[in-house]
């Protein structure tokens, strides 16, 4: 999970939502009447509006960063505040983001994976905490080596684990069952696999310094389209990047 900078919407945008208000089906819609609100967001231009989040947020989902496209069969335009508990939510493109289809599509299945949900097509109309669009929260997201998203914040990290399910299934005593549909757990793995080749190959070349790292790190959150689990990537090569700060070198 990477902190997701919202860009202010352009004026086709802002023109229809205001189209929408002033409609009798919106002024007829109660709050609550999740039906309804519905039919009034399917009239934005979703396309135009998935298309500037997908820039937003590099082509990764917005909960999992695994990679989304502009597809509306793999890519979700979800609200972070439920549609359901707040009309003028509902049509607030700050609280618009892409996400994936979180293991409900076939094509999501990866390889030898049970059909466990995650991301939105688990948490479904549950609020949750932790928000991508929070500075704050972000960067209390921390990963371990063996693939597992976590944080000190107890109601952030129950978010994670039970609302999102990002860290797959567990048995009742706690030990790890299995992966969800997306291969969330694998994905983070492999990326901390990769930081860990970064800093072995800069080693072997002599230009293992703060610099150089920095200079990864840039790369990568500068990329359009970032590479899926970036944010794993990231955090390892902060850490090695603080430490060799601290060494002086």
């Amino acid at each position: 999970m990477i902190y997701i900078s919202k860009q202010k919407p352009d004026k086709e945008i802002l023109d229809k939502i205001a189209e929408i208000k002033n409609s009798s089906e919106w002024k007829r819609a109660e709050n609550g009447d999740t039906k309804a609100i519905r039919q009034c967001f399917d009239n934005l231009p979703k396309a135009h509006i998935r298309k500037r989040i997908l820039q937003e947020q590099h082509y990764l989902c917005a909960y999992c960063m695994r990679r989304i496209n502009d597809n509306p069969l793999y890519t979700t335009i979800e609200h972070w505040f439920p549609l359901s508990k707040d009309k003028e939510r509902a049509l607030d493109y700050n609280n618009m983001i892409g996400v994936c289809r979180g293991g409900a599509s076939s094509d999501d299945v990866a390889e030898g994976n049970k059909r466990e949900l995650c991301c939105d097509a688990y948490k479904g109309d549950e609020e949750i905490t932790i928000n991508p669009l929070n500075p704050a929260h972000m960067k209390l997201i921390k990963y371990t080596k063996d693939g597992v998203i976590y944080t000190s914040n107890p109601k952030l990290d129950e978010d994670i684990k039970e609302r999102l399910r990002l860290n797959g299934v567990f048995h009742s005593d706690g030990s790890f069952k299995c992966d969800t549909t997306t291969g969330l757990v694998k994905g983070r793995r492999d990326a901390y696999q990769k930081s860990r080749m970064i800093i072995e190959v800069l080693d072997r070349k002599r230009k293992l310094t703060s610099a150089a790292v920095r200079k990864q790190i840039d790369k990568m959150e500068q990329a359009e389209m970032r590479e899926e689990f970036v944010g794993v990537v990231v955090f390892f090569l902060e850490r090695k990047y603080k430490s060799l700060v601290s060494q002086g070198k």
